[in-house]
């Protein structure tokens, strides 16, 4: 398991409305914002989506740890060396 360890800096609901060009609705997701460091130890900024922030709203300034889960951007598939396919 991957842990992202961070300083929380905002604890939102976002989203919400409907698409202009689309007409797609667009459904209100929870997110925390965490402050840490890539892998060159410069800051930077994770945004998160989680089930419910306001457990977070209160933690503000606090540095935590969340497990997560990692993919590649703009591969086509990726999948497990042992895949049962």
């Amino acid at each position: 398991m991957l842990t992202l360890t961070g300083t929380i800096r905002a604890a939102m609901q976002l989203g919400g409305g409907t698409n202009r060009k689309t007409g797609e609705v667009i459904a209100l997701r929870s997110i925390v914002q965490i402050e840490g460091t890539d892998h060159r130890g410069l800051v930077q900024l994770f945004t998160l989506t989680v089930p419910d922030h306001s457990p977070y709203v209160d933690q503000i300034g606090e540095r935590l740890s969340f497990p997560v889960r990692t993919w590649a951007v703009g591969g086509a598939e990726v999948r497990l060396s042992h895949d049962p396919r």
